[in-house]
């Protein structure tokens, strides 16, 4: 096991550095610029801006600069934001961004597992097919629908949440289960196709045979083989529910890295935006890795040699 962290960890640097690499020339080919935007400014003053963020470089050269700082962890400054680095605004956005996540994360598998497990376990009952019907409906509603939604009854009819801003629970409460809405469905699909293998394997007859409790049955032999689907899921599922939360951050007002990521594509802050993809990449890869450690504590099966 070991060995095999490792070697993924050492495989995914190239995969990192092709991300960077392909976002560094995509962001510096697109249209405009940084200061493109900013009043008519005079050629010498534009120029001495440029020179100032060595905008005026070669771009071969602007690239190895780059690569340089950020093997040092510097993530360069910001164009946008005067007198504050990358480095900074991801530092203090981050952790806003991490705790909405994981919140969302939470509210997902505590609801969809336990709705899968039970559709499963009731196959072509009333209860499996509403499950499965609302499970529909989340994967087809996209999460800024359901907020707009979710503000509208309970913030503005209902007035017993906030519409927007971040720290007390009335405003965390919409930004939460509108990320977290979609992948609990997702994971509510997953659970039932995966317990419902499980059930029909002889070792789970076995142990009905022998007599042992139902619920005994399930949480100690059904649960870890019908969850690895769920498991395999929340690879991408992880980070996909942080990078989801560019928009929900943005029609919340929520102050972290999710908006300053959208609001410097909008102003080609280039060197945000590239701290922001390193970040968001950096997170699916290590969340990948989790879940192939997870699937050998899982399924006894899984050899990694």
């Amino acid at each position: 096991m070991t060995r095999y962290i490792i070697r993924r960890l050492l495989g995914a640097f190239p995969v990192l550095l092709v991300i960077i690499t392909i976002t560094f020339f995509m962001m510096r080919l697109a249209p405009g610029g940084p200061f493109s935007r900013d009043r008519a400014l005079p050629e010498e003053v534009r120029a001495s801006i440029e020179a100032r963020y060595h905008l005026d470089d070669p771009l071969w050269k602007q690239y190895f600069n780059y690569m340089k700082d950020l093997a040092h962890g510097d993530l360069g400054p910001s164009f946008k934001y005067k007198d504050r680095s990358v480095n900074e605004i991801i530092a203090a956005g981050l952790p806003v961004t991490l705790k909405l996540g994981a919140m969302a994360l939470l509210f997902a598998l505590v609801i969809g597992i336990p709705a899968g497990c039970i559709a499963a376990l009731r196959q072509n009952s009333a209860i499996d097919y509403a499950s499965m019907a609302v499970s529909m409906i989340g994967v087809s509603v996209p999460n800024f629908v359901v907020l707009s939604v979710l503000i509208y009854i309970f913030g503005i009819k209902l007035k017993v949440l906030s519409v927007s801003g971040w720290g007390t629970w009335q405003q965390m409460v919409n930004p939460v289960i509108a990320l977290g809405l979609m992948y609990s469905a997702y994971i509510a699909r997953l659970s039932r196709a995966g317990m419902l293998e499980v059930v029909r394997q002889d070792y789970i007859r076995t142990a009905r045979a022998k007599g042992l409790y139902e619920w005994l049955i399930i949480t100690r032999h059904s649960l870890k083989a019908g969850l690895l689907p769920v498991v395999s899921f929340l690879g991408p599922a992880g980070a996909a529910i942080i990078t989801g939360s560019l928009v929900i951050e943005t029609i919340s007002g929520i102050p972290g890295i999710g908006r300053e990521f959208v609001q410097s594509a909008l102003n080609r802050d280039y060197t945000l935006t590239m701290g922001t993809v390193v970040l968001y990449s950096t997170f699916l890869i290590v969340f990948n890795i989790i879940v192939d450690i997870l699937y050998a504590f899982l399924d006894p099966r899984i050899s990694y040699e």
